[in-house]
């Protein structure tokens, strides 16, 4: 299935999660168990399973009440059932990942991706958390990671916004400058 089309499938569980969690004012456990059942999802055999058409929804629901069991309340324990029963319990990821994007987006804060050619100082993910913050009016978190293949500089990205300073992205734009034409390295 589609990342487009999963996260159709999965925005109204997200929205609806997050509407349950705010009324029981208990937003950090909803986001904790959706986050393992995520992980729990992603898990290579679990995925085949949950893909796998002779499988009785209701097993699956029983399955991961049994593996979630101390992080499940009532609601937490009916959400998963309804997930179960129409079969999208694949897209648990997708909808522990809105969640999290919705509950930032409530709270005025904003986790930034940041891919970098090297390890970034502390001293510079500060900076750069400060700058980001004043730009998007908001608290920024970084999520860093590194790729060697930026050969230099940074990569932002902030849900769509991509904001790329990295040599490679510089080289690819002097390039079809240059010649008229799109190029990628």
């Amino acid at each position: 299935m589609k990342t487009d089309q999963v996260t159709t499938i999965a925005r109204p569980y997200a929205v609806a999660a997050l509407a349950q969690a705010e009324a029981d004012r208990n937003v950090p456990e909803w986001e904790a168990t959706l986050n393992a059942a995520a992980s729990v999802t992603r898990d290579p055999a679990v995925s085949t399973l949950l893909s796998w058409p002779g499988v009785d929804p209701m097993q699956l629901g029983r399955f991961y009440s049994e593996v979630l069991s101390k992080m499940l309340d009532p609601a937490r324990s009916l959400f998963f059932q309804l997930l179960a029963e129409y079969r999208r319990l694949q897209a648990l990821p997708e909808i522990a990942r809105l969640f999290q994007k919705m509950r930032e987006a409530d709270e005025k804060k904003l986790t930034v991706e940041v891919r970098s050619a090297e390890v970034l100082l502390p001293a510079y993910q500060e900076k750069l958390a400060a700058v980001l913050a004043k730009r998007f009016g908001c608290e920024v978190t970084l999520a860093c990671e590194t790729d060697p293949g930026l050969l230099g500089g940074v990569l932002v990205r902030a849900g769509d916004i991509v904001l790329d300073g990295s040599v490679r992205g510089k080289l690819q734009r002097m390039i079809g400058f240059v010649s008229g034409k799109s190029f990628s390295l």
